[in-house]
């Protein structure tokens, strides 16, 4: 037992003082903090400078219309947009798209907008410039462009535009998701960002520390040390060693990264309101949460995905001679990884379905797929209990499995073997 924290210990600080782990761990919380922040600051810094627009209304009468509603203004009062009309028919139409194109081209003009003569019944408009990325403008422009050609049809029919207004205004809807303490909450999709954001977490983790497992074995393994260290220490007390060292390594900073989390969840809209003076409590926006009992089932659902595919990534390390040969190996262990996590998409969205329910009991999928079922809707006790049953009965069968190809395979060289050799390693050792 001694022997195997010493492996760990060694482990663990010589993988904690490398720079790599340094920056990993600083660069990770910063991009959570920009990833909350940008957005709101880009927002702020928006763009508002007046935009010299083209109008060719064929339809003769919504330019007025269009006029009034694009009134935005601009910090010093100025309007954002300002329209020229102009007129245009099918024949003289070419001419004058050429000369408001010369224009754009020459810096006179930032664009035009066509409105054909049909839309009033049908059709659609265009709007061109240099650059047509903006999504929130063009929306801006649709929008103030639809209330156009729809005040001028309410009109046109002779009804009231005021009261038709209010009887096609839109009804709200909130979404109350209800726990299973009884506890009702508020959910504009916080709930499914979280399930990404941690569901992501196991995943990075079970591929990334395992492989830094089977890299370390297969360093040890190519530079001959092994020999050296086997000689005082059995096989499997090596293997357990390396997994719980880079385990614990793993945790450490989980754990960094988890505090930054809940430093963003309490204090995240202060910081953005710095920005963005529109981003308040009483806005409606608010930071995702982690209840104590989510982050309780991610703690024990990484470990557990940690060690099943730890393990088996040490077996990897033992059967190979170099990374150029485990990386032969090494693609079905992380389709292991990836199929669970693309199957949390569905689950998201269909948590108590049968087929959701046989994907949450299979052990190598469990880790994402039974969790991301916890935190959007928490299934019965009996169906995470045998969760859990199968996951560790698999991590016994699976370590017991490994560690006999361990014993054997982390002092074989040579070319890497068959599967009948590897059964034989299992069934001799």
């Amino acid at each position: 037992m001694d022997k195997m924290l010493t492996v760990a210990r060694r482990e663990f600080l010589s993988r904690l003082k490398t720079k790599g782990f340094i920056v990993a761990t600083i660069l990770a919380p910063v991009f959570l903090i920009g990833m909350t922040v940008l957005p709101q600051f880009f927002l702020f810094l928006k763009s508002d400078q007046p935009k010299q627009l083209a109008v060719i209304d064929q339809t003769g009468v919504i330019f007025d219309s269009l006029a009034v509603s694009l009134d935005d203004r601009n910090a010093a009062g100025q309007r954002v947009y300002n329209l020229t009309r102009h007129e245009a028919s099918a024949e003289t139409l070419p001419v004058l798209e050429k000369t408001l194109t010369a224009q754009i081209n020459n810096g006179e003009l930032d664009g035009y907008i066509i409105i054909p003569a049909g839309i009033l019944a049908a059709g659609r408009a265009e709007y061109r410039a240099k650059s047509v990325t903006n999504f929130f403008e063009n929306e801006r422009i649709e929008n103030a462009l639809s209330r156009a050609v729809r005040a001028w049809r309410i009109q046109q029919s002779g009804l009231n535009a005021e009261q038709v207004r209010q009887l096609v205004r839109r009804a709200g809807l909130r979404p109350i998701r209800i726990s299973a303490s009884g506890r009702e909450e508020e959910d504009q999709g916080r709930t499914e960002g979280l399930v990404r954001i941690m569901v992501m977490f196991i995943y990075a983790a079970m591929l990334v520390y395992g492989q830094i497992v089977m890299r370390s074995v297969i360093e040890e393994k190519s530079s001959r040390v092994i020999e050296s260290v086997i000689a005082s220490i059995k096989p499997f007390q090596l293997m357990a060693g390396k997994i719980l060292g880079v385990g614990a390594l793993g945790l450490t900073q989980y754990s960094l990264w988890a505090i930054v989390m809940g430093l963003l969840s309490l204090y995240g809209v202060r910081v953005t309101s710095l920005f963005n003076r529109g981003v308040t409590s009483a806005s409606g926006f608010s930071m995702p949460s982690v209840a104590p009992e989510i982050l309780g089932f991610f703690i024990l659902f990484f470990v557990l995905g940690y060690f099943l595919f730890s393990a088996i990534f040490a077996g990897l390390g033992a059967m190979v001679n170099s990374d150029q040969e485990a990386q032969q190996l090494v693609f079905p262990v992380i389709m292991l990884v990836v199929i669970p996590f693309l199957c949390t998409f569905y689950i998201i969205e269909n948590p108590n379905t049968q087929l959701a329910v046989i994907l949450s009991l299979i052990p190598f999928f469990a880790p994402m797929t039974m969790f991301a079922r916890i935190v959007v809707q928490t299934p019965p006790a009996w169906e995470i209990a045998l969760c859990f049953a199968l996951m560790a009965a698999t991590i016994v069968g699976i370590i017991w499995l490994v560690g006999r190809i361990f014993r054997v395979g982390v002092l074989m060289y040579g070319k890497r073997p068959t599967l009948p050799e590897v059964i034989k390693w299992i069934k001799y050792a």
